[in-house]
């Protein structure tokens, strides 16, 4: 344990530092498990000192490229950033936070960086419905609006064609998708808001997660509303990415073998989670197209402890702080992982 690291509460998704000095499975970070693919660790090997002589020039290029390939969308609609919360950071900047509301909840540096909240009904389940008609709601009254799709930390996801309509319906506001978990989905292509042709969409996208590489930091803002992107645009660094940053990331995306394999084994895995996890967890939020789940749970420290005494990190998530939801967010294992959690949890 590390002195003045984060309570269980407050600690992000990974962030093993306030737990005992042992080891621990780490389902708390939604990265996949059975990353990285292994074109990765050739890149990684194939990098030599001089190649980090220079300046990055052509790196980030060379990146847009291979992610716009990857994604379906067109290059000169992407604009490279060091992975989501740094275009978070950068429209808090740009947008009058007071007029962008989240619906929640949503991801920590979402809800901190925008506190105008859409809060789930009181007393009642959240589901997919529910969500769509706060995006609603939202667009009718505000001019922005920020929604993690899939969810985080729930998984559900909106389907695209419904987000498209309520932005038809409201072309005076913007809703910003934050798609981190989209690639986690069987034809995310096809379902990712950089297909819906509107000027009213800001997506923010990133492979760290699902290639397994979120010791990177690599990812892009894509959208077709010229003033929004020449505003984040300016904003942008000279060398956004590293070279290393730039090298994995290509690698990685060129791996789509390993990509349908991993997505399909995953998203069984998680499936697997849920049986072992049902019976035990009342609160437990089923059926979601995602490779993580979540616990509803009054107690969520209690309940977080419980899988600490089982070798096991999940991610505890505090109702009381704003946006937030009680419970547990845990990710699905290896297939080799889950056999020896569902052992464990037995005993």
């Amino acid at each position: 344990m590390i002195d003045n690291a984060p309570t269980v509460l407050d600690a992000q998704g990974g962030d093993l530092r306030s737990l005992p000095d042992r080891e621990f499975l780490d389902l708390g970070t939604c990265v996949n498990r059975y990353g990285p693919p292994p074109a990765v660790e050739t890149a990684l090997r194939c990098i030599k000192p001089e190649h980090l002589l220079a300046h990055p020039y052509g790196d980030e290029e060379r990146f847009i490229e291979a992610y716009a390939e990857f994604m379906g969308a067109a290059p000169d609609r992407l604009i490279p950033g060091r992975g989501i919360t740094e275009f978070i950071r950068v429209l808090a900047q740009l947008l009058p936070t007071d007029q962008v509301a989240v619906v929640t909840p949503d991801y920590t540096d979402t809800i901190r960086r925008f506190p105008t909240h859409l809060d789930p009904p009181s007393g009642t389940a959240e589901t997919a419905q529910s969500r769509l008609d706060r995006v609603e709601l939202g667009m009718r009254t505000h001019p922005y609006v920020f929604l993690s799709n899939p969810n985080n930390p729930l998984g559900f996801y909106l389907h695209r064609d419904d987000l498209m309509e309520i932005c038809r319906a409201n072309p005076d506001s913007v809703l910003i998708v934050d798609e981190a978990y989209i690639e986690f989905l069987p034809d995310h292509a096809e379902l990712s808001m950089t297909q819906s042709g509107l000027s009213n969409v800001v997506v923010l996208r990133s492979p760290n997660k699902f290639f397994g590489i979120a010791g990177t930091r690599t990812g892009a803002l894509w959208t077709l509303n010229p003033e929004i992107f020449h505003k984040v645009a300016e904003r942008k660094l000279n060398w956004t990415l590293s070279h290393v940053d730039a090298v994995l990331a290509i690698a990685a995306l060129g791996e789509t073998e390993w990509a349908e394999h991993t997505r399909s084994a995953l998203l069984a895995n998680a499936t697997g989670l849920e049986e072992i996890l049902g019976d035990r967890f009342p609160g437990l939020v089923r059926g979601v197209p995602v490779h993580y789940r979540f616990i509803a749970t009054d107690d969520p420290v209690a309940d977080h402890r419980f899988f600490l005494d089982h070798g096991v990190a999940v991610r505890a998530l505090d109702g009381r702080q704003p946006g937030r939801v009680s419970g547990l967010r845990i990710t699905a294992p290896t297939a080799a992982e889950l056999a020896n959690l569902k052992d464990s949890l037995a005993r």
